[in-house]
C-alpha cells in the first residue's frame, strides 16, 4: 500500500524530507520549500522593493532552481524586485558553451534580462590565454580571484 503524504494527507508520498524526516508528496515539498524561502527573505529583510538583484546563473541545477524560485516568489508576493540573470564566461574553450545555452533558455523561460560578463571584457584576458602564458600550474588561482 502506498504511503500517504504526512502534510496534505491525500497524495502519495514521493520523498522523505531531509529537514523533518516527514514523508511528503511533490506538491507539498514545492509549497514548503517556497514558503521557507519566502519566510527567510521577509524575516531577514533581504531585499527592498525597487532593488536590482542579480541571480548568478551558471546553467546548472542550483542556479536554475534559484531563478525559478526568485521569479515565482517575486511575482507571488510582489517584492518589487528587478531581477536579472548574471553569468560569467571565463574564456575556456568548450567549458562554458553548453551551460551558457542553458542560461539563455532560462532567460526565455523566466522572462528575465541576461547579462553575460567575460574575463576578456573585464581583464582583457581569457583563461585560455592565461594558461597559454603560465601553463597549467596555479591557473585555478587566477580563475578564482577573477571570479570574485
Amino acid at each position: 500500500m502506498p504511503k500517504i503524504c504526512e502534510t496534505c494527507n491525500k497524495n502519495k508520498a514521493q520523498i522523505v524530507r531531509p529537514k523533518t524526516q516527514k514523508l511528503i508528496c511533490l506538491e507539498c515539498f514545492y509549497t514548503v520549500f517556497e514558503e521557507e524561502i519566502h519566510y527567510t527573505i521577509v524575516s531577514n529583510k533581504l531585499f527592498k522593493a525597487g532593488e536590482k538583484v542579480a541571480i548568478g546563473a551558471s546553467g546548472g541545477k542550483d542556479s536554475t532552481v534559484l531563478a525559478h524560485v526568485m521569479t515565482t516568489l517575486n511575482k507571488r508576493y510582489n517584492y518589487g524586485l528587478d531581477l536579472f540573470l548574471l553569468s560569467v564566461d571565463e574564456g575556456i574553450k568548450g567549458y562554458r558553451d553548453d551551460s551558457l545555452e542553458t542560461v539563455k533558455k532560462n532567460q526565455k523561460t523566466y522572462d528575465l534580462p541576461l547579462k553575460i560578463i567575460s574575463y576578456k571584457d573585464l581583464y582583457n584576458w581569457t583563461m585560455d590565454e592565461i594558461v597559454g602564458e603560465i601553463g597549467l600550474n596555479n591557473n585555478c588561482t587566477f580563475c578564482g580571484v577573477f571570479r570574485r
